[in-house]
């Protein structure tokens, strides 16, 4: 990867950013079934598939 390609890349913060500022405290039903509410104690963890279409799942049925 060249350096240009490189400094295309956001930081790992930005992403985490994003994602507390929009999702915190929302509620989801996830493609296998289960559910996840983002920042709870106790809220599933989720995996992503990124491809052509985005597949979002719990972690659990991820394996």
């Amino acid at each position: 990867m060249t350096k240009n390609q490189k400094a295309k890349y956001g930081q790992p913060e930005l992403l985490k950013d994003i994602l507390q500022r929009e999702l915190h405290g929302k509620k989801f039903r996830l493609e296998c079934g289960h559910h996840v509410t983002f920042n709870e104690v106790l809220g599933n963890n989720i995996t992503i598939y990124n491809g052509k279409e985005l597949r979002i799942i719990c972690a659990q049925c991820g394996y």
